[in-house]
């Protein structure tokens, strides 16, 4: 009896776990994407893993926007992390903001951005490699948007 209580209050706990999932699910960053085509962010909270590949002319570039359609100005962090292997030192190469951004952490395939983005503005993110040769299209990337810094 107690045996068969036990799996019925795990089976629950399971199934209230995975109902109670953020509204926002890391994505994978599509390719192609371009300055004028980026992945879409939904949110702060929200999140893209991506990879860059080696083409066979010039760099991979990979691109991401919000808007800000909250009707009010947002504070948040970016966080950028080479989290599978930071010595390729993939990093945010630019961005365009309707508001203010600051690095407030850099290290070696890793930073975090402090932003300020107005109502109705978008922000616009570009990562590449630090080395166009130094490049794994094996190695993920992660980039988030945050309401707290990861450093």
């Amino acid at each position: 009896m107690k045996l068969k209580k036990l799996i019925s209050t795990l089976a629950l706990t399971t199934c209230l776990l995975s109902m109670s999932s953020s509204a926002f699910a890391m994505g994978d960053a599509r390719e192609p994407d371009s300055f004028d085509s980026p992945n879409h962010f939904q949110g702060i909270m929200d999140s893209f893993e991506g990879t860059l590949s080696k083409p066979e002319y010039g760099m991979d570039h990979d691109y991401f926007q919000w808007t800000n359609d909250t009707g009010q100005g947002k504070a948040f962090y970016i966080n950028f992390d080479t989290y599978q292997n930071r010595s390729l030192d993939y990093m945010i190469r630019d961005m365009s903001v309707g508001g203010t951004a600051n690095r407030v952490f850099k290290d070696t395939g890793r930073e975090t951005w402090y932003v300020y983005l107005h109502a109705g503005e978008k922000i616009k993110i570009h990562v590449a490699a630090q080395d166009a040769i130094r490049v794994d299209p094996n190695v993920k990337y992660i980039i988030a948007l945050s309401e707290r810094p990861w450093w």
